[in-house]
């Protein structure tokens, strides 16, 4: 068996899939794929995410929105998106015209015809999908100042409610400003206890500073740490899940939010915190 530092049994991808599909109920799986469902079964637990502005199911409610009732700034998501697809994000607004974090004008049309592509089902793999307005996330300055651009976020890998493994994803001026570690985003491994970050990776590469901004990493902790670890708890109760990832973000003004759960959480996680998901034979002997 593969292992990491620390003698860690290191879970593969043909364990992992024999895991979800002992421990992940169907209709938790489904659920989950339903941001807005999700959103409520979290609320329901009392687990923290972002509101809902507007959810828009048809052609007839677009065409029925009150543009004046959007905040100056959001973000417009389908409802059953995969790997982060299809989200337009607004980051201020002058009269009638919103605009992007770079400056660009995003007018009623675009918008419009965005809301259109979303429920025709072309970020989804389903053939039609909703549309959903939430308030716009801005990073907690301590998370901000050491990301390049873009919402860095944390992945909380639990069994049940207890959480195993959690890292913390910086973007980089190489990702796009994307938290995607295929796309060379920083996986800083981050201890459970202290919320602190141990040690980080771009790619396969040790970091211990942010390429782009120069930040230290080794040591700099996630703020309100111990109510991430709360909310990452949540989620099994509130999904029906018993294996998960968790995706925490950390707003400035409202804290931890739950910006996903996900019934397939990749492996990588294990090669940026050195430890492996797979049960330990003294785990075993126990359960």
């Amino acid at each position: 068996m593969i292992r990491l530092r620390g003698w860690d049994p290191v879970l593969g991808m043909n364990q992992r899939n024999a895991r979800i599909s002992e421990q992940n109920p169907r209709a938790a799986i489904r659920l989950v794929n339903d941001k807005y469902a999700t959103k409520e079964a979290l609320s329901a637990v009392g687990a923290p995410t972002s509101p809902t502005v507007a959810l828009l199911r048809s052609r007839q409610e677009v065409s029925s929105l009150d543009w004046s009732g959007l905040p100056d700034a959001w973000a417009l998501k389908p409802n059953q998106s995969l790997g982060g697809n299809g989200i337009l994000l607004s980051f201020g607004r002058r009269r009638a015209t919103w605009y992007s974090s770079s400056g660009k004008r995003i007018t009623r049309e675009t918008v419009a015809d965005h809301l259109r592509r979303i429920l025709d089902g072309e970020f989804s793999p389903r053939p039609q999908d909703w549309a959903m307005f939430e308030p716009l996330i801005r990073a907690h300055p301590d998370l901000e100042r050491l990301s390049h651009q873009g919402l860095p976020d944390i992945r909380v890998i639990c069994r049940g409610d207890r959480p195993q493994l959690a890292m913390l994803r910086l973007p980089t001026r190489f990702s796009g400003g994307r938290a995607n570690l295929h796309q060379k985003a920083i996986g800083a491994a981050v201890d459970l206890d202290s919320g602190r970050i141990t040690h980080a990776l771009v790619g396969r590469e040790p970091t211990g500073h942010h390429p782009d901004t120069g930040e230290p990493l080794i040591g700099a902790r996630v703020p309100h740490w111990p109510e991430v670890v709360d909310a990452a708890r949540r989620c099994a109760a509130a999904t029906g899940l018993r294996y998960l990832g968790a995706d925490i973000v950390v707003d400035a003004d409202r804290g931890p939010l739950i910006l996903e759960v996900n019934a397939r959480p990749g492996l990588q996680i294990q090669n940026v915190t050195g430890r492996g998901l797979a049960p330990s034979s003294a785990q075993h002997r126990r359960n």
